[in-house]
């Protein structure tokens, strides 16, 4: 069934990257990296299991945050769905054998 206009949604999608042996994830960018629904357009989420790649100027001190999403938090309120996603470091030998 279709939603009436009233009822949009707006997503506002945060990635968080997770290196090699540490116990807590960081900050990729600004608290709301993506924001999608009415004049922002649409866009993809990445589901798990999916490989990305986010450069450097996208803020942060390494040259690029590349992993596997391996967790997604879905949070609905007043209108809006706040996606956390949460991309894990894989070694180089991963990626290139997933890449070349």
């Amino acid at each position: 069934p279709l939603l009436p206009n009233a009822c949009t949604v707006k997503y506002e999608i945060d990635y968080t990257f997770l290196a090699k042996g540490a116990s807590k994830a960081e900050e990729i960018g600004t608290t709301a990296d993506l924001v999608l629904g009415d004049e922002a357009g649409f866009g993809l989420i990445p589901n798990i299991g999916d490989y990305i790649d986010i450069p450097r100027s996208r803020m942060g001190e390494r040259e690029n945050y590349r992993g596997k999403v391996v967790r997604r938090l879905f949070r609905h309120v007043l209108g809006y769905c706040y996606i956390r996603i949460v991309v894990e470091e894989v070694d180089d030998a991963t990626w290139q054998q997933q890449f070349s």
